[in-house]
């Protein structure tokens, strides 16, 4: 299939257009996640996703929907009784299990429909419609809005908490958007990428970009760099290969860290003092 052919390809056109979306969200919230250290959690929360998913499926609700309420009902659950860091340890233990067994429950109810649950557990960046570019696109507008509204408080929360905190900022709440902020980033990244990577997706990018960054805001600028990479090539590997796309993405992603520590400028002691705190 030619360049041009590719271009007037509505299939192929809006598999773009999901994969920028959920590349720049993932991106930016992964950016915080890595910074603040919750890069567990995206984890626990993708495993909600899908079980929301296919519980949204079973029930006749639009599939994001149902992944978008069981991620914020596990999210707010872990982020109102994690206050600190050892009970949010074990919450997120229990979580990611339940999590876990509510989404294979889940996909034993859905046998009959093994390929729709497989597009949830591998993503279907493909099968994207119309219909789910606008809800991913909403989804998408509303939380980086949110992160450009609440950035400085955001910033101060994850770099120095107790000062935050000791200047009137209530760090409860913003702690508790940022976890929302993951759930909804896990929820658009599973029609593209699914379940299993996404926390790859959520967490590389930015891993890769801590490694080179002298600033949050050029950590932010590398990892959407590398989010955006990762999905050109996973998606240009995959139609080249016929490879599932999700988990190529993924495979690219894991690369790029990869190569990040190799070739890491933290390592050789030059990064920047706000980012090398620790």
């Amino acid at each position: 299939m030619g360049v041009l052919e590719l271009v007037g390809n509505s299939v192929v056109m809006r598999a773009i257009a999901a994969s920028l979306i959920a590349s720049v969200l993932s991106a930016v919230v992964g950016s915080f996640t890595v910074s603040r250290g919750l890069s567990t959690m995206g984890a626990a929360i993708a495993h909600s996703s899908l079980a929301g998913a296919i519980l949204g499926f079973l029930l006749g609700v639009e599939p994001l929907i149902g992944a978008v309420i069981l991620s914020l009902i596990f999210a707010l659950f872990i982020s109102k009784g994690g206050r600190t860091h050892t009970r949010r340890d074990m919450i997120l233990g229990v979580a990611f299990g339940l999590s876990a067994a509510i989404a294979a429950m889940s996909l034993s109810l859905v046998r009959a429909y093994t390929t729709t649950a497989m597009n949830y557990l591998v993503g279907d960046v493909m099968g994207v419609s119309s219909a789910e570019i606008l809800l991913l696109f909403a989804f998408g507008l509303a939380s980086l809005i949110i992160v450009a509204v609440f950035y400085k408080e955001f910033k101060f929360m994850i770099f120095d908490m107790e000062a935050a905190e000791a200047m009137g900022l209530d760090v409860n709440l913003y702690n508790h958007v940022l976890i929302v902020l993951i759930a909804v980033t896990t929820v658009v990244e599973l029609k593209v990428v699914g379940s299993i990577v996404a926390v790859v997706f959520l967490v590389a990018p930015a891993a890769s970009a801590f490694e080179f960054s002298h600033s949050f805001e050029e950590m932010m600028f590398f990892s959407i760099l590398f989010a955006v990479g990762s999905a050109i090539a996973g998606a240009a590997a995959s139609l080249t290969l016929n490879l599932p796309c999700g988990p190529t993405m993924g495979v690219f992603a894991s690369i790029i860290y990869l190569l990040s520590m190799i070739f890491s400028t933290r390592r050789r002691g030059s990064c920047g003092p706000v980012i090398c705190r620790g």
